[in-house]
Protein backbone atom coordinates (compact mmCIF):
# COMPACT_ATOMS: atom_id res chain seq x y z
CA UNK A 1 0.00 0.00 0.00
CA UNK A 2 1.03 3.63 -0.44
CA UNK A 3 1.44 5.52 2.83
CA UNK A 4 2.51 9.01 1.75
CA UNK A 5 2.99 11.12 -1.37
CA UNK A 6 4.88 14.38 -1.92
CA UNK A 7 4.14 16.31 -5.11
CA UNK A 8 5.85 19.43 -6.40
CA UNK A 9 5.18 21.51 -9.52
CA UNK A 10 2.65 19.10 -11.04
CA UNK A 11 -0.30 20.95 -12.55
CA UNK A 12 -1.83 23.13 -9.77
CA UNK A 13 -0.05 21.18 -7.02
CA UNK A 14 3.00 22.83 -5.52
CA UNK A 15 5.00 21.30 -2.67
CA UNK A 16 2.19 19.30 -1.06
CA UNK A 17 2.48 16.21 1.13
CA UNK A 18 -0.42 13.86 1.77
CA UNK A 19 -0.61 10.94 4.20
CA UNK A 20 -2.49 7.93 2.89
CA UNK A 21 -4.16 4.90 4.47
CA UNK A 22 -6.06 1.79 3.34
CA UNK A 23 -9.05 3.97 2.53
CA UNK A 24 -8.73 7.67 1.66
CA UNK A 25 -11.30 10.20 0.48
CA UNK A 26 -10.21 13.42 -1.23
CA UNK A 27 -12.90 16.02 -0.51
CA UNK A 28 -13.20 19.45 -2.00
CA UNK A 29 -14.89 21.64 -4.61
CA UNK A 30 -14.39 21.32 -8.35
CA UNK A 31 -10.96 22.30 -9.69
CA UNK A 32 -9.32 22.03 -6.25
CA UNK A 33 -6.69 19.45 -7.25
CA UNK A 34 -8.31 16.15 -6.22
CA UNK A 35 -8.05 14.55 -9.64
CA UNK A 36 -4.56 15.99 -10.12
CA UNK A 37 -3.29 13.98 -7.13
CA UNK A 38 -4.75 10.80 -8.60
CA UNK A 39 -3.06 11.63 -11.91
CA UNK A 40 0.24 12.29 -10.12
CA UNK A 41 0.10 8.84 -8.54
CA UNK A 42 -0.57 7.31 -11.96
CA UNK A 43 2.32 9.29 -13.50
CA UNK A 44 4.63 8.13 -10.70
CA UNK A 45 3.75 4.49 -11.44
CA UNK A 46 4.36 5.01 -15.17
CA UNK A 47 7.75 6.55 -14.35
CA UNK A 48 8.58 3.61 -12.09
CA UNK A 49 7.73 1.04 -14.77
CA UNK A 50 9.64 2.91 -17.49
CA UNK A 51 12.64 3.46 -15.23
CA UNK A 52 12.69 -0.21 -14.20
CA UNK A 53 12.81 -1.16 -17.88
CA UNK A 54 15.51 1.42 -18.62
CA UNK A 55 17.86 0.41 -15.81
CA UNK A 56 18.28 -3.04 -17.36
CA UNK A 57 20.20 -1.34 -20.17
CA UNK A 58 22.49 0.60 -17.83
CA UNK A 59 24.90 -0.01 -14.95
CA UNK A 60 23.31 -0.03 -11.50
CA UNK A 61 25.32 2.99 -10.34
CA UNK A 62 24.37 5.17 -13.27
CA UNK A 63 21.44 7.53 -12.84
CA UNK A 64 19.30 6.26 -15.69
CA UNK A 65 17.02 8.70 -17.47
CA UNK A 66 14.19 7.39 -19.63
CA UNK A 67 11.95 9.08 -22.17
CA UNK A 68 8.18 8.98 -21.71
CA UNK A 69 6.04 9.79 -24.71
CA UNK A 70 3.00 11.98 -24.12
CA UNK A 71 0.77 9.31 -25.62
CA UNK A 72 2.00 6.79 -23.03
CA UNK A 73 0.53 8.95 -20.25
CA UNK A 74 -2.91 7.51 -20.89
CA UNK A 75 -4.39 8.57 -17.54
CA UNK A 76 -3.74 12.27 -18.28
CA UNK A 77 -5.20 13.22 -21.67
CA UNK A 78 -3.36 16.40 -22.68
CA UNK A 79 -2.57 18.02 -26.06
CA UNK A 80 0.98 18.87 -24.97
CA UNK A 81 3.37 17.63 -22.27
CA UNK A 82 3.65 21.27 -21.21
CA UNK A 83 0.21 20.95 -19.57
CA UNK A 84 1.74 18.82 -16.80
CA UNK A 85 3.77 21.70 -15.35
CA UNK A 86 2.59 24.15 -12.74
CA UNK A 87 1.74 27.47 -14.42
CA UNK A 88 3.07 25.91 -17.66
CA UNK A 89 6.59 26.95 -16.60
CA UNK A 90 9.37 24.54 -17.58
CA UNK A 91 12.38 26.91 -17.51
CA UNK A 92 13.66 29.34 -14.91
CA UNK A 93 16.12 32.20 -15.35
CA UNK A 94 19.29 32.03 -13.26
CA UNK A 95 22.21 34.31 -12.52
CA UNK A 96 25.46 32.85 -11.21
CA UNK A 97 28.82 34.64 -11.01
CA UNK A 98 27.38 37.47 -13.06
CA UNK A 99 26.31 35.17 -15.87
CA UNK A 100 22.72 34.70 -16.88
CA UNK A 101 21.33 31.31 -17.78
CA UNK A 102 18.34 29.03 -17.53
CA UNK A 103 17.49 26.10 -15.32
CA UNK A 104 14.97 23.36 -16.00
CA UNK A 105 12.01 23.22 -13.64
CA UNK A 106 11.37 19.63 -12.61
CA UNK A 107 8.18 17.93 -11.50
CA UNK A 108 8.91 15.85 -8.39
CA UNK A 109 6.74 12.99 -7.15
CA UNK A 110 7.98 11.11 -4.08
CA UNK A 111 5.99 8.13 -2.79
CA UNK A 112 6.37 6.12 0.41
CA UNK A 113 4.83 2.70 0.87
CA UNK A 114 4.65 -0.54 2.81
CA UNK A 115 4.79 -3.77 0.81
CA UNK A 116 5.48 -7.37 1.81
CA UNK A 117 6.39 -6.31 5.34
CA UNK A 118 8.86 -3.60 4.27
CA UNK A 119 8.74 0.20 4.27
CA UNK A 120 10.09 1.84 1.13
CA UNK A 121 10.52 5.25 -0.47
CA UNK A 122 10.87 6.05 -4.16
CA UNK A 123 10.76 9.35 -6.00
CA UNK A 124 11.00 10.45 -9.62
CA UNK A 125 11.63 13.79 -11.25
CA UNK A 126 10.23 14.67 -14.65
CA UNK A 127 12.01 17.02 -17.05
CA UNK A 128 10.32 18.67 -20.04
CA UNK A 129 11.83 17.67 -23.39
CA UNK A 130 9.25 18.87 -25.90
CA UNK A 131 5.50 18.90 -26.41
CA UNK A 132 5.52 15.16 -27.15
CA UNK A 133 7.91 13.77 -24.53
CA UNK A 134 9.40 14.16 -21.06
CA UNK A 135 12.45 12.70 -19.32
CA UNK A 136 12.07 10.66 -16.14
CA UNK A 137 14.88 10.16 -13.62
CA UNK A 138 15.05 8.70 -10.15
CA UNK A 139 15.36 11.41 -7.48
CA UNK A 140 18.46 11.95 -5.36
CA UNK A 141 18.64 11.46 -1.62
CA UNK A 142 18.73 14.71 0.33
CA UNK A 143 21.40 13.31 2.66
CA UNK A 144 24.15 12.33 0.18
CA UNK A 145 22.89 13.71 -3.15
CA UNK A 146 23.12 10.21 -4.63
CA UNK A 147 20.30 8.51 -6.56
CA UNK A 148 17.81 6.69 -4.40
CA UNK A 149 18.07 2.92 -4.19
CA UNK A 150 15.31 1.27 -6.16
CA UNK A 151 13.09 -0.77 -3.80
CA UNK A 152 12.00 -3.93 -5.61
CA UNK A 153 8.91 -4.08 -3.37
CA UNK A 154 7.48 -1.02 -5.14
CA UNK A 155 7.14 -2.98 -8.38
CA UNK A 156 4.62 -5.25 -6.66
CA UNK A 157 2.19 -2.35 -6.30
CA UNK A 158 -0.33 -2.16 -9.13
CA UNK A 159 -2.29 1.03 -9.67
CA UNK A 160 -5.65 1.24 -11.40
CA UNK A 161 -7.08 4.67 -12.27
CA UNK A 162 -10.79 4.60 -13.08
CA UNK A 163 -12.70 7.60 -14.41
CA UNK A 164 -16.53 7.92 -14.32
CA UNK A 165 -18.63 5.93 -16.76
CA UNK A 166 -18.96 7.54 -20.17
CA UNK A 167 -21.96 5.66 -21.55
CA UNK A 168 -21.69 2.24 -23.20
CA UNK A 169 -20.57 1.33 -26.70
CA UNK A 170 -23.23 -0.41 -28.78
CA UNK A 171 -20.72 -3.12 -29.72
CA UNK A 172 -17.63 -4.35 -27.92
CA UNK A 173 -14.87 -6.71 -29.04
CA UNK A 174 -12.44 -8.71 -26.95
CA UNK A 175 -9.28 -6.82 -26.02
CA UNK A 176 -5.97 -7.83 -24.51
CA UNK A 177 -5.17 -6.70 -20.96
CA UNK A 178 -2.86 -3.93 -22.18
CA UNK A 179 -5.50 -2.49 -24.49
CA UNK A 180 -8.07 -2.53 -21.69
CA UNK A 181 -5.73 -0.56 -19.43
CA UNK A 182 -5.03 1.99 -22.15
CA UNK A 183 -8.73 2.60 -22.76
CA UNK A 184 -9.39 2.91 -19.01
CA UNK A 185 -6.59 5.45 -18.74
CA UNK A 186 -8.03 7.43 -21.62
CA UNK A 187 -11.42 7.49 -19.91
CA UNK A 188 -12.96 5.28 -22.60
CA UNK A 189 -14.75 3.09 -20.07
CA UNK A 190 -17.69 2.76 -22.46
CA UNK A 191 -15.57 0.39 -24.53
CA UNK A 192 -14.31 -2.04 -21.87
CA UNK A 193 -17.15 -2.88 -19.45
CA UNK A 194 -18.08 -6.13 -21.20
CA UNK A 195 -14.38 -7.05 -21.39
CA UNK A 196 -14.02 -6.66 -17.63
CA UNK A 197 -17.07 -8.83 -17.04
CA UNK A 198 -15.75 -11.46 -19.47
CA UNK A 199 -12.41 -11.53 -17.63
CA UNK A 200 -14.16 -12.20 -14.32
CA UNK A 201 -16.47 -14.84 -15.83
CA UNK A 202 -13.59 -16.73 -17.46
CA UNK A 203 -11.04 -16.48 -14.65
CA UNK A 204 -13.02 -16.67 -11.40
CA UNK A 205 -16.60 -17.95 -11.32
CA UNK A 206 -16.83 -17.31 -7.56
CA UNK A 207 -16.07 -13.62 -8.09
CA UNK A 208 -18.66 -13.53 -10.87
CA UNK A 209 -21.26 -14.91 -8.47
CA UNK A 210 -20.29 -12.25 -5.90
CA UNK A 211 -20.54 -9.49 -8.50
CA UNK A 212 -23.94 -10.73 -9.67
CA UNK A 213 -25.21 -10.94 -6.08
CA UNK A 214 -24.01 -7.41 -5.32
CA UNK A 215 -25.73 -5.99 -8.40
CA UNK A 216 -28.93 -7.87 -7.62
CA UNK A 217 -28.95 -6.54 -4.06
CA UNK A 218 -28.45 -2.96 -5.23
CA UNK A 219 -30.70 -2.87 -8.30
CA UNK A 220 -32.92 -5.99 -8.11
CA UNK A 221 -31.48 -6.97 -11.48
CA UNK A 222 -29.92 -10.26 -12.64
CA UNK A 223 -26.83 -9.79 -14.82
CA UNK A 224 -26.27 -12.66 -17.21
CA UNK A 225 -22.79 -14.04 -18.01
CA UNK A 226 -21.15 -12.37 -21.02
CA UNK A 227 -21.12 -14.30 -24.30
CA UNK A 228 -18.00 -14.32 -26.46
CA UNK A 229 -18.22 -15.08 -30.18
CA UNK A 230 -14.84 -16.53 -31.14
CA UNK A 231 -15.55 -16.13 -34.85
CA UNK A 232 -16.15 -12.36 -34.69
CA UNK A 233 -14.45 -11.46 -31.40
CA UNK A 234 -17.65 -9.74 -30.26
CA UNK A 235 -18.79 -9.76 -26.62
CA UNK A 236 -22.48 -9.47 -25.79
CA UNK A 237 -24.08 -9.19 -22.39
CA UNK A 238 -27.61 -8.87 -21.04
CA UNK A 239 -29.57 -8.43 -17.84
CA UNK A 240 -33.03 -9.35 -16.58
CA UNK A 241 -35.37 -7.46 -14.30
CA UNK A 242 -38.00 -9.24 -12.22
CA UNK A 243 -40.71 -10.78 -14.41
CA UNK A 244 -39.47 -8.88 -17.46
CA UNK A 245 -37.77 -9.77 -20.72
CA UNK A 246 -34.02 -10.11 -21.06
CA UNK A 247 -32.47 -6.79 -22.12
CA UNK A 248 -29.15 -5.95 -23.74
CA UNK A 249 -26.67 -4.26 -21.42
CA UNK A 250 -26.77 -1.12 -23.59
CA UNK A 251 -30.39 -0.57 -22.45
CA UNK A 252 -29.35 -0.16 -18.79
CA UNK A 253 -29.30 3.19 -17.01
CA UNK A 254 -26.06 5.10 -16.50
CA UNK A 255 -26.11 4.70 -12.70
CA UNK A 256 -26.47 0.94 -13.06
CA UNK A 257 -23.60 0.83 -15.57
CA UNK A 258 -21.44 3.03 -13.33
CA UNK A 259 -21.93 0.66 -10.40
CA UNK A 260 -21.27 -2.42 -12.53
CA UNK A 261 -18.09 -0.79 -13.85
CA UNK A 262 -16.78 -0.02 -10.34
CA UNK A 263 -17.22 -3.50 -8.96
CA UNK A 264 -16.25 -5.33 -12.15
CA UNK A 265 -13.02 -3.33 -12.21
CA UNK A 266 -12.21 -4.31 -8.61
CA UNK A 267 -13.02 -7.99 -9.10
CA UNK A 268 -10.96 -8.05 -12.31
CA UNK A 269 -8.03 -6.27 -10.62
CA UNK A 270 -7.48 -7.61 -7.07
CA UNK A 271 -4.43 -6.53 -5.05
CA UNK A 272 -4.59 -3.11 -6.67
CA UNK A 273 -4.31 0.49 -5.51
CA UNK A 274 -7.62 1.79 -6.81
CA UNK A 275 -7.83 5.44 -7.82
CA UNK A 276 -11.49 6.35 -8.32
CA UNK A 277 -12.45 9.78 -9.62
CA UNK A 278 -15.99 10.60 -8.50
CA UNK A 279 -17.27 6.99 -8.26
CA UNK A 280 -20.61 8.48 -7.19
CA UNK A 281 -21.12 10.01 -10.65
CA UNK A 282 -24.50 9.11 -12.19
CA UNK A 283 -25.72 7.65 -8.88
CA UNK A 284 -28.74 9.11 -7.14
CA UNK A 285 -28.24 10.24 -3.56
CA UNK A 286 -29.86 7.14 -2.08
CA UNK A 287 -27.30 4.81 -3.63
CA UNK A 288 -24.10 6.76 -2.96
CA UNK A 289 -23.66 5.64 0.67
CA UNK A 290 -24.65 2.09 -0.19
CA UNK A 291 -22.09 1.82 -3.00
CA UNK A 292 -19.36 3.49 -0.95
CA UNK A 293 -19.79 1.07 1.96
CA UNK A 294 -19.82 -1.87 -0.44
CA UNK A 295 -16.56 -0.56 -1.94
CA UNK A 296 -14.93 -0.42 1.49
CA UNK A 297 -15.98 -3.97 2.29
CA UNK A 298 -14.75 -5.20 -1.07
CA UNK A 299 -11.26 -3.68 -0.84
CA UNK A 300 -10.70 -5.62 2.38
CA UNK A 301 -11.66 -8.87 0.64
CA UNK A 302 -9.58 -8.10 -2.47
CA UNK A 303 -6.52 -6.88 -0.52
CA UNK A 304 -6.69 -3.51 -2.24
CA UNK A 305 -6.22 0.14 -1.31
CA UNK A 306 -8.91 2.71 -2.10
CA UNK A 307 -8.31 6.38 -2.92
CA UNK A 308 -11.43 8.31 -3.93
CA UNK A 309 -11.91 11.86 -5.18
CA UNK A 310 -15.41 13.22 -4.57
CA UNK A 311 -17.50 16.15 -3.43
CA UNK A 312 -20.55 14.04 -2.62
CA UNK A 313 -21.90 14.98 0.82
CA UNK A 314 -23.47 11.54 1.11
CA UNK A 315 -20.09 9.82 0.76
CA UNK A 316 -18.30 12.33 2.98
CA UNK A 317 -20.73 11.91 5.86
CA UNK A 318 -20.29 8.13 5.65
CA UNK A 319 -16.50 8.41 5.34
CA UNK A 320 -16.12 10.60 8.42
CA UNK A 321 -15.41 7.56 10.62
CA UNK A 322 -14.46 4.82 8.16
CA UNK A 323 -11.82 6.52 6.02
CA UNK A 324 -9.08 9.11 6.18
CA UNK A 325 -10.47 12.36 4.72
CA UNK A 326 -8.18 14.84 2.98
CA UNK A 327 -9.73 18.29 2.55
CA UNK A 328 -8.68 20.15 -0.59
CA UNK A 329 -9.32 23.60 0.84
CA UNK A 330 -6.18 25.65 0.58
CA UNK A 331 -3.33 23.17 0.95
CA UNK A 332 -4.61 19.57 1.11
CA UNK A 333 -4.74 18.47 4.74
CA UNK A 334 -6.13 15.69 6.90
CA UNK A 335 -9.47 16.53 8.51
CA UNK A 336 -8.83 16.08 12.23
CA UNK A 337 -12.10 17.42 13.65
CA UNK A 338 -14.39 14.76 12.24
CA UNK A 339 -17.30 15.76 14.46
CA UNK A 340 -17.36 19.21 12.87
CA UNK A 341 -17.21 17.61 9.44
CA UNK A 342 -20.14 15.34 10.23
CA UNK A 343 -22.09 18.24 11.71
CA UNK A 344 -21.62 20.37 8.60
CA UNK A 345 -22.60 17.54 6.28
CA UNK A 346 -25.60 16.13 8.10
CA UNK A 347 -27.95 19.12 8.00
CA UNK A 348 -31.30 17.80 6.89
CA UNK A 349 -31.47 17.78 3.13
CA UNK A 350 -33.65 16.39 0.39
CA UNK A 351 -31.79 13.07 0.46
CA UNK A 352 -32.84 12.53 4.08
CA UNK A 353 -36.50 12.91 3.19
CA UNK A 354 -36.12 10.51 0.28
CA UNK A 355 -34.54 7.92 2.57
CA UNK A 356 -37.24 8.36 5.18
CA UNK A 357 -39.90 7.79 2.55
CA UNK A 358 -38.12 4.78 1.06
CA UNK A 359 -37.07 2.96 4.24
CA UNK A 360 -39.82 3.90 6.70
CA UNK A 361 -37.47 3.64 9.69
CA UNK A 362 -34.21 5.19 10.84
CA UNK A 363 -31.35 4.07 13.07
CA UNK A 364 -29.40 6.70 15.05
CA UNK A 365 -25.86 5.83 16.12
CA UNK A 366 -22.77 7.62 17.35
CA UNK A 367 -20.89 7.11 14.07
CA UNK A 368 -20.46 4.83 11.06
CA UNK A 369 -18.01 2.65 13.00
CA UNK A 370 -20.91 1.67 15.28
CA UNK A 371 -22.88 0.54 12.24
CA UNK A 372 -19.91 -1.51 11.04
CA UNK A 373 -19.61 -3.12 14.48
CA UNK A 374 -23.34 -3.90 14.67
CA UNK A 375 -23.28 -5.37 11.18
CA UNK A 376 -20.33 -7.58 12.18
CA UNK A 377 -22.15 -8.79 15.31
CA UNK A 378 -25.24 -9.51 13.19
CA UNK A 379 -23.15 -11.73 10.90
CA UNK A 380 -21.48 -13.57 13.79
CA UNK A 381 -24.85 -14.27 15.42
CA UNK A 382 -26.59 -14.93 12.10
CA UNK A 383 -29.36 -12.69 13.40
CA UNK A 384 -32.54 -12.27 11.28
CA UNK A 385 -32.02 -8.48 11.24
CA UNK A 386 -29.23 -9.07 8.69
CA UNK A 387 -31.45 -8.27 5.67
CA UNK A 388 -32.26 -4.86 7.15
CA UNK A 389 -28.57 -4.09 7.71
CA UNK A 390 -27.68 -4.34 4.02
CA UNK A 391 -28.81 -0.76 3.26
CA UNK A 392 -30.19 0.84 6.42
CA UNK A 393 -31.09 4.51 6.82
CA UNK A 394 -28.51 5.26 9.49
CA UNK A 395 -27.89 8.73 10.89
CA UNK A 396 -24.80 9.54 12.94
CA UNK A 397 -25.33 11.99 15.80
CA UNK A 398 -22.14 11.75 17.90
CA UNK A 399 -24.03 10.59 21.03
CA UNK A 400 -26.18 13.72 21.06
CA UNK A 401 -29.82 12.76 21.78
CA UNK A 402 -30.96 16.33 21.09
CA UNK A 403 -29.64 16.21 17.52
CA UNK A 404 -31.30 12.85 16.92
CA UNK A 405 -34.66 14.08 18.24
CA UNK A 406 -34.53 17.27 16.16
CA UNK A 407 -33.69 15.30 13.04
CA UNK A 408 -36.28 12.56 13.66
CA UNK A 409 -39.21 14.84 14.39
CA UNK A 410 -38.40 17.07 11.42
CA UNK A 411 -38.68 14.00 9.20
CA UNK A 412 -41.75 12.74 11.05
CA UNK A 413 -43.49 16.00 10.26
CA UNK A 414 -43.35 14.96 6.60
CA UNK A 415 -43.77 11.20 7.20
CA UNK A 416 -45.97 10.59 10.29
CA UNK A 417 -45.52 6.80 10.03
CA UNK A 418 -41.73 7.02 10.36
CA UNK A 419 -40.23 4.74 13.04
CA UNK A 420 -36.88 5.27 14.71
CA UNK A 421 -34.47 3.83 17.23
CA UNK A 422 -31.36 5.44 18.71
CA UNK A 423 -28.58 3.46 20.39
CA UNK A 424 -25.95 5.51 22.18
CA UNK A 425 -22.80 4.85 24.16
CA UNK A 426 -23.35 4.81 27.94
CA UNK A 427 -24.29 8.47 28.51
CA UNK A 428 -25.05 8.21 32.23
CA UNK A 429 -28.29 10.16 31.75
CA UNK A 430 -31.99 9.48 31.39
CA UNK A 431 -33.31 8.95 27.90
CA UNK A 432 -36.76 9.34 26.40
CA UNK A 433 -38.80 6.74 24.56
CA UNK A 434 -41.70 8.23 22.68
CA UNK A 435 -42.04 7.86 18.93
CA UNK A 436 -38.25 7.67 18.80
CA UNK A 437 -37.07 4.71 20.87
CA UNK A 438 -33.88 5.63 22.73
CA UNK A 439 -31.51 3.08 24.20
CA UNK A 440 -27.90 2.97 25.37
CA UNK A 441 -25.23 0.37 25.99
CA UNK A 442 -24.78 -0.72 29.60
CA UNK A 443 -21.04 -0.68 29.00
CA UNK A 444 -19.06 2.44 28.03
CA UNK A 445 -19.24 1.95 24.24
CA UNK A 446 -19.87 -0.75 21.64
CA UNK A 447 -16.17 -1.68 21.45
CA UNK A 448 -16.43 -2.82 25.09
CA UNK A 449 -18.41 -5.83 23.86
CA UNK A 450 -15.52 -7.24 21.83
CA UNK A 451 -14.34 -10.53 23.38
CA UNK A 452 -10.85 -9.46 24.37
CA UNK A 453 -8.12 -10.71 24.29
CA UNK A 454 -9.41 -13.58 22.11
CA UNK A 455 -10.17 -11.52 18.98
CA UNK A 456 -6.87 -9.62 19.23
CA UNK A 457 -4.90 -12.87 19.34
CA UNK A 458 -6.86 -14.27 16.39
CA UNK A 459 -6.21 -11.09 14.42
CA UNK A 460 -2.44 -11.36 14.97
CA UNK A 461 -2.51 -15.04 13.99
CA UNK A 462 -4.43 -14.29 10.78
CA UNK A 463 -2.13 -11.40 9.80
CA UNK A 464 1.21 -13.07 10.56
CA UNK A 465 3.34 -15.38 8.44
CA UNK A 466 4.11 -18.72 10.17
CA UNK A 467 7.80 -17.76 10.46
CA UNK A 468 6.98 -14.78 12.72
CA UNK A 469 3.76 -16.03 14.30
CA UNK A 470 4.96 -17.10 17.77
CA UNK A 471 7.18 -14.05 18.25
CA UNK A 472 4.42 -11.60 17.33
CA UNK A 473 1.76 -13.40 19.34
CA UNK A 474 4.05 -13.36 22.39
CA UNK A 475 4.69 -9.64 21.86
CA UNK A 476 0.97 -8.92 21.56
CA UNK A 477 0.30 -10.86 24.76
CA UNK A 478 2.88 -8.70 26.54
CA UNK A 479 1.04 -5.58 25.34
CA UNK A 480 -2.28 -7.01 26.50
CA UNK A 481 -0.84 -7.52 29.98
CA UNK A 482 0.56 -3.97 29.88
CA UNK A 483 -2.76 -2.30 29.09
CA UNK A 484 -5.35 -4.62 30.67
CA UNK A 485 -5.39 -5.27 34.44
CA UNK A 486 -4.65 -8.87 35.45
CA UNK A 487 -7.82 -8.97 37.55
CA UNK A 488 -9.90 -8.10 34.48
CA UNK A 489 -8.19 -10.75 32.38
CA UNK A 490 -8.99 -13.36 35.02
CA UNK A 491 -12.63 -12.28 35.43
CA UNK A 492 -14.74 -11.10 32.47
CA UNK A 493 -17.37 -9.77 34.91
CA UNK A 494 -14.89 -7.26 36.40
CA UNK A 495 -16.29 -3.71 36.36
CA UNK A 496 -13.24 -2.55 34.38
CA UNK A 497 -14.68 -4.14 31.22
CA UNK A 498 -17.73 -1.88 31.45
CA UNK A 499 -16.11 1.37 32.57
CA UNK A 500 -13.00 1.75 30.40
CA UNK A 501 -13.27 3.52 27.03
CA UNK A 502 -12.11 0.49 25.12
CA UNK A 503 -11.34 2.14 21.77
CA UNK A 504 -9.25 5.11 22.94
CA UNK A 505 -7.72 3.84 26.16
CA UNK A 506 -6.98 0.23 25.24
CA UNK A 507 -7.27 -0.85 21.62
CA UNK A 508 -5.76 2.30 20.08
CA UNK A 509 -2.79 2.12 22.43
CA UNK A 510 -2.21 -1.61 21.99
CA UNK A 511 -2.27 -1.55 18.20
CA UNK A 512 -0.32 1.70 17.91
CA UNK A 513 2.45 0.26 20.07
CA UNK A 514 2.32 -3.08 18.24
CA UNK A 515 2.68 -1.68 14.74
CA UNK A 516 5.15 1.06 15.66
CA UNK A 517 7.43 -1.47 17.34
CA UNK A 518 7.27 -3.68 14.24
CA UNK A 519 7.92 -0.55 12.10
CA UNK A 520 4.73 -1.07 10.13
CA UNK A 521 1.91 1.31 9.21
CA UNK A 522 -0.92 1.21 11.74
CA UNK A 523 -3.22 -1.28 10.01
CA UNK A 524 -5.80 -1.55 12.80
CA UNK A 525 -7.58 1.43 14.33
CA UNK A 526 -11.14 2.47 15.21
CA UNK A 527 -12.18 2.44 11.56
CA UNK A 528 -11.33 -1.26 11.40
CA UNK A 529 -12.41 -2.64 14.78
CA UNK A 530 -15.38 -4.28 13.10
CA UNK A 531 -12.81 -6.73 11.66
CA UNK A 532 -12.11 -7.81 15.25
CA UNK A 533 -15.84 -8.27 15.82
CA UNK A 534 -16.00 -10.61 12.83
CA UNK A 535 -13.42 -12.84 14.56
CA UNK A 536 -15.68 -13.37 17.58
CA UNK A 537 -17.60 -16.57 18.23
CA UNK A 538 -21.34 -16.48 18.98
CA UNK A 539 -20.97 -17.86 22.51
CA UNK A 540 -18.39 -15.16 23.32
CA UNK A 541 -20.81 -12.27 22.75
CA UNK A 542 -22.75 -10.70 25.60
CA UNK A 543 -26.51 -11.29 25.63
CA UNK A 544 -27.09 -7.53 25.53
CA UNK A 545 -25.92 -7.43 21.91
CA UNK A 546 -28.72 -9.80 20.87
CA UNK A 547 -31.21 -7.74 22.89
CA UNK A 548 -30.28 -4.58 21.00
CA UNK A 549 -30.46 -6.35 17.65
CA UNK A 550 -33.86 -7.78 18.59
CA UNK A 551 -35.18 -4.25 19.22
CA UNK A 552 -33.91 -3.05 15.85
CA UNK A 553 -35.42 -6.11 14.16
CA UNK A 554 -38.83 -5.50 15.74
CA UNK A 555 -38.96 -1.98 14.29
CA UNK A 556 -37.57 -2.78 10.84
CA UNK A 557 -39.68 -5.91 10.45
CA UNK A 558 -42.86 -4.12 11.56
CA UNK A 559 -42.32 -1.47 8.88
CA UNK A 560 -41.66 -4.17 6.29
CA UNK A 561 -44.87 -6.04 7.22
CA UNK A 562 -46.94 -2.83 7.04
CA UNK A 563 -45.58 -2.07 3.57
CA UNK A 564 -46.63 -5.51 2.38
Amino acid sequence: MLTKIHINRFKRLENIEIDLSESVVFAGPNNSGKTSVLQAIALWELGMRKWAEGRLKSSAKKRVGVVINRRDIVSIPIPSALQLWNDLRVRQSTKENGKRGTKNILIEILVEGFTNGKNWKLGFEFDYANSESIYCRIMKNVEDNLPMDFPEEALNERIGFLLPMSGLAAEEYKLEVGSIRVKIGEGRTAEILRNLCLTIWQENKDNWDRLAALIKRSFQVEINPPLYDIATGRITMSYSEQNKKEMDLSDAGTGFLQTLLLFAFIYANPNTILLLDEPDAHLEILRQKEIYNALLDLIVDSNSQLIIATHSEAILSEAADRSMIIAFLGKPHVVNDRSQLVKSLTTIGFDQYLLAEQKGWILYLEGSTDLSMLRAFVKVLNHPVLEYFETPFAKYVSNNPGDARAHFYALKEAFPELKGIAIYDNLNKNLQSNDLIEDMWKRREIENYLPIPEVIERYVQDQTLPLFEKKRIDFMQELIYDYIPRAALRDKTESWWSQVKMSDEVLDKIFRKYFQTLKMPILMDKRNYYELALLAKPDELDEEIKEKLDRIYEIANAVSINEQ
